[in-house]
């Protein structure tokens, strides 16, 4: 049976879950890619490298990201936001790049003093939500 998911379902999801895709437009092609991420409760944050991917969303950052659940094939969850990407500077990067610690972030790289581990190229993002929404099926 499909069911939508309450905002509370769908929060505890998107808190507990680490691996999402990240939907984009490029050169007239939608484009799906897994990244990982953290969730704050009010946005979505992550790191990349320049690159096509970040020319495009610079062009146009309006982007879908989805988690999903799975345990069987009738037996899952799903969210799917819908925002508004945005690269980070200054203090506001520092402060993501210290909340997505450096298992997320930059696993073969030792951490600094302040427990950031950084690598100068990287760019850091958030994802301001527009609208979230869940959906699940369970075999009732």
């Amino acid at each position: 049976m499909l069911r939508d998911l309450t905002p509370e379902v769908t929060d505890h999801i998107l808190r507990n879950q680490f691996f999402g895709r990240l939907g984009y437009a490029e050169n007239g092609q939608v484009q799906v890619l897994p990244v990982t991420y953290l969730y704050d409760g009010q946005a979505i944050y992550g790191q990349t490298r320049e690159g096509g991917k970040t020319r495009s969303l610079r062009q146009n950052p309006s982007v879908c990201f989805e988690v999903d659940e799975q345990a069987t094939p009738t037996c899952w969850r799903s969210v799917v936001v819908q925002g508004v990407y945005e690269e980070l500077q200054g203090d506001e990067r520092q402060h993501a790049l210290q909340r997505l610690g450096p298992a997320r972030l930059a696993p073969h790289k030792e951490p600094d003093a302040n427990g950031v581990a950084d690598f100068p190229s990287t760019i850091v993002y958030r994802i301001r939500i527009l609208s979230k929404t869940g959906r699940s099926e369970t075999k009732d």
